[in-house]
């Protein structure tokens, strides 16, 4: 039915890390941007045919797939693939919108008290569990004593139990939160899924009904056999609809090849994908395309323990000359967000009016002459001679050879930097060797990046006392330190946004590292899926009920 995906690399899982191909030759590497450019307009020309207007069919299966579940419990399971499906069972708390703002859900309305760490929270009073009984503040407490309690360490939502320190019913609708601080990602920490406490007990960890899930979401459960399949059916929802999808069939399958062998033979309908991952699709009209952004935030980073980048002469220059449209149009096949720092340009907080740096040798070359680097042998290369010392401007660029993409931006880069008098040495190594040279500081540039939490913080990476952690680049700054401090301590909108958009403008201005983009990903889809479909990197089936299947008689 499907003709055959070819994968160039598998998808990305672990940051800093990823897939890797041999390109060395130029003729080559023109062959592949000129196929990637063909796949980049395949991709475009469908997806703007999924606006088509078709009458909303009911009905229908909808054919996913997971893996095999130990629990289907979403607050004990630890299966990334099982929370995606159990999404379409269990609603959240708290949930986000479309710029990635927390939006009611389960929730309703909030306010935090003057100090900033306690939230008043309002639950919907209308919600229904799938057996017929009303959803209460005790069934939110029940699931964060039971992340609390009883989940284990590697849970998919443990972690936000870490943002609260304690959490009290204060009527059968409201509940009052107290954090173990003031935090501008707080509220980020309640996207998690609600359980009933009625229906799994007093000891949830022994319950036969984590293997029998009943929730509030679009669809409830209906049989599950291991290794074969899961069944949903559509219920009467509490949030606004019902789905136009009758069924959903969620085949179990081994791992994301089979995945793919599944979508190929027509056995599923949707597969997520990275937009490195497609090398060609034998245009199949067939396929449909939604893309979508996600947090796999790509850069390059200085060393700043050396003397060469503590001169903002040299960081300019080296990012006009960083090519990120040729980056993004080449590597990233046209899908990805170009941005000037690490906050993703689709969030509510992004700040666009930031200093940039567009590509522009002249520009770069005149800043480098301003700190009096120079080609005074004629040889090509600058150089430069202060208080008797002479200098080359050379510079070596470490990349792990695992990930395609960052060995073609060090690629590029490099040749960029050679074009305006650079010595170039290129640093690839394997992840364990790349991972020690990070923290040992032998490196002068590097590749990196990283699948930023859905909690914003950037602290990690900027703040001075993480010189010897995460922040790799060794960057030091009291005055961007206090603008992070500012950003991680603001608790209302407002403060939120105005902190944010001087942490841009910082970064912007100082060019601890260079930003290069944030990459799509791609949710493919059988050509019987139809609707308004926005998917979400932390939840492809967002909008589900909007969603329908249309089969041409």
């Amino acid at each position: 039915m499907m003709k055959k995906i070819i994968l160039i690399c598998t998808t990305l899982l672990l940051v800093l890390a990823g897939c890797r191909k041999e390109l060395n030759e130029n003729q080559t590497e023109q062959t592949e941007q000129t196929e990637q450019q063909q796949i980049s307009e395949q991709i475009q020309h469908q997806s703007n045919e999924i606006t088509e207007n078709l009458p909303i069919q009911e009905g229908g299966t909808l054919s996913l797939s997971m893996r095999n579940a130990e629990t289907l419990n979403p607050l004990l399971n630890q299966d990334a693939s099982v929370d995606t499906i159990l999404k379409l069972i269990y609603m959240p708390l708290i949930k986000l919108d479309q710029n990635h703002k927390p939006s009611p859900c389960i929730a309703q309305s909030w306010s935090f008290d003057e100090g900033g760490t306690v939230l008043s929270l309002n639950l919907r009073n209308d919600i229904y569990w799938q057996n017929g009984t009303n959803l209460t503040a005790d069934d939110v407490i029940y699931s964060f004593n039971t992340l609390s309690r009883a989940a284990d360490a590697n849970a998919v939502y443990k972690d936000c139990m870490n943002y609260i320190r304690s959490y009290t019913k204060t009527s059968d609708y409201s509940i009052n939160i107290t954090f173990q601080q003031n935090f501008s990602g707080n509220l980020y920490a309640l996207l998690m899924p609600i359980i009933s406490s009625e229906y799994y007990g007093s000891n949830v960890t022994k319950s036969d009904k984590n293997m029998i899930p009943m929730g509030n979401g679009y669809f409830e459960f209906e049989n599950y056999v291991p290794a074969k399949e899961m069944l949903l059916k559509k219920c009467v929802s509490s949030f606004g609809t019902t789905a136009h999808i009758d069924n959903i069939r969620v085949n179990i399958s081994a791992d994301k090849d089979t995945d793919l062998y599944s979508f190929e033979q027509g056995l599923t309908d949707l597969l997520i994908m990275n937009t490195s991952d497609i090398g060609k699709s034998d245009n199949d009209s067939k396929i449909k395309y939604y893309e979508y952004t996600t947090n796999y935030y790509d850069f390059v980073g200085f060393n700043f323990s050396k003397s060469l980048f503590q001169d903002s002469n040299v960081r300019k220059a080296i990012a006009h000359i960083t090519p990120k449209q040729s980056i993004l149009e080449s590597v990233y096949l046209g899908r990805g967000h170009i941005t000037e720092s690490p906050v993703n340009p689709t969030y509510w907080f992004y700040e666009p009016e930031v200093t940039t740096y567009d590509f522009n040798l002249r520009q770069a070359s005149d800043y480098l002459e301003a700190s009096n680097w120079k080609d005074t042998n004629e040889d090509g290369i600058l150089d430069r001679t202060t208080n008797e010392l002479s200098e080359t401007f050379h510079i070596s660029i470490l990349y792990n050879t695992e990930n395609e993409i960052r060995k073609q931006i060090a690629i590029r880069l490099g040749d960029e930097l050679r074009g305006i008098g650079a010595s170039v040495s290129l640093d690839g190594q394997p992840y364990d060797v790349y991972a020690q040279k990070l923290q040992s500081g032998d490196f002068d540039l590097f590749i990196g990046g990283w699948h930023f939490s859905v909690i914003p913080n950037y602290s990690f990476m900027l703040h001075s006392a993480q010189v010897n952690a995460a922040n790799y680049a060794r960057y030091q700054n009291g005055d961007m330190d206090a603008l992070l401090g500012i950003a991680y301590n603001s608790v209302k909108e407002e403060d939120i946004k105005a902190a944010y958009s001087n942490l841009q403008k910082k970064i912007a201005e100082e060019l601890p590292y260079i930003s290069i983009a944030f990459r799509n990903f791609i949710l493919l889809s059988s050509e019987k899926v139809h609707g308004d479909v926005k998917p979400l990197e932390n939840n492809v089936f967002d909008n589900i009920n909007e969603w329908f299947l249309y089969q041409k008689e």
